[in-house]
């Protein structure tokens, strides 16, 4: 079977959720504890979930699961072109400058940049539209992550070189059922990997940060604080899409809130867990989203080996097959057990 180009599995123009993962080089735990030299690293996965925070306010491109691993790292992203065409030409140079400025390994908190450049750039149409396109391109998402991660350890560490494999990988999640399974996958990677025993505890995850999130919306109920302000989740993309909803309808337009780019929500779930409050004619998640009961804990653990460019039900995979010029794609086997 033939292979397929990461650049093939993107879509120019279109809004797009993909798997993203990448390792350090050497499979070396430049972000955890060493096991040979017993150095403690950890502190570096902070410096990453806090780009991520950061990424989430410039790009275009919304996060909706991660984890920081030791030795690597997973990342699930929406891409959203159709929110940038909304986007002025000076927030386009805005967003831009302070990416390549973080980028270069330096921070932007309370930077803003020269008006003089922002004023060059907006001057020019085509560069213009060149950065729009930029801003909803994952390469360049992962491109401004690992290069910031990268200098900052290097000048720490005296020395030169990469940190992370030169290229990540990248997978198509086709459709909901593969965005919930992948989603999951991604949260549990500290629980299966050892690192902790239940999700309050995985630290470096996006399940770690909406639990945060729900207790500080709780604390805010209860003291009349600005929730947006205190919520470790505000960043990520709404987990909640809510299906019907006007409020959903008009969100392809810009969020509300500084920290990401629309608030639109990422699948037909909720966290909510009041009694009565899910009608009994309303089928379970799974069963809802076509995934199947009997084999979804294999799947979500053995998510890694069993699918490779392109996940989802076996209708989304012979759809992708079509549009890469293919006869089939791998893991269709792997769907057809996965997905009902």
């Amino acid at each position: 079977m033939p292979g397929c180009a990461r650049k093939k599995l993107l879509f120019r123009g279109r809004v797009q959720v993909v798997h993203c993962y990448t390792r350090c080089v050497r499979r070396a735990f430049l972000a955890g504890i060493d096991p040979l030299t017993g150095k403690d690293f950890n502190y570096r996965r902070d410096w990453i979930r806090s780009l991520l925070e950061q990424q989430a306010a410039l790009f275009g491109i919304e996060a909706g699961f991660h984890v920081q691993m030791g030795n690597h790292l997973h990342l699930v992203l929406r891409t959203r072109p159709d929110v940038i065409k909304r986007w002025s030409k000076e927030k386009v140079v805005r967003n831009w400058l302070k990416i390549a400025k973080l980028k270069r390994g330096s921070d932007i908190k309370d930077w803003e940049p020269d008006e003089q450049r922002v004023r060059m750039e907006m001057s020019d149409p085509k560069r213009v539209k060149k950065l729009r396109r930029r801003l909803a391109n994952v390469s360049w998402y992962m491109a401004t992550l690992c290069e910031n991660v990268a200098r900052r350890a290097n000048q720490q560490d005296g020395v030169t070189g990469k940190f992370f494999e030169q290229r990540y990988k990248l997978r198509d999640l086709a459709d909901e059922s593969a965005i919930l399974v992948c989603g999951m996958y991604v949260d549990l990677n500290q629980i299966h990997a050892g690192e902790a025993i239940t999700p309050e505890q995985s630290r470096y995850t996006s399940a770690y940060d909406r639990i945060q999130g729900r207790k500080a919306l709780a604390a805010s109920a209860q003291e009349q604080l600005e929730a947006s302000s205190l919520k470790r989740d505000r960043w990520l993309c709404e987990l909640t899409l809510g299906e019907g909803l006007q409020a959903d309808v008009s969100r392809d337009l810009c969020s509300a809130t500084p920290w990401r780019a629309s608030d639109k929500g990422l699948l037909p779930i909720t966290l909510d867990d009041k009694k009565g409050s899910i009608p009994s004619e309303l089928a379970p998640i799974l069963k809802r989203l076509q995934i199947n009961a009997d084999n979804w804990l294999e799947t979500v653990s053995e998510f890694d080996s069993r699918f490779t460019n392109v996940v989802g039900r076996v209708e989304s995979m012979a759809n992708a097959a079509i549009r890469l010029g293919h006869r089939r794609v791998a893991g269709v086997l792997n769907a057809s057990r996965a997905f009902d």
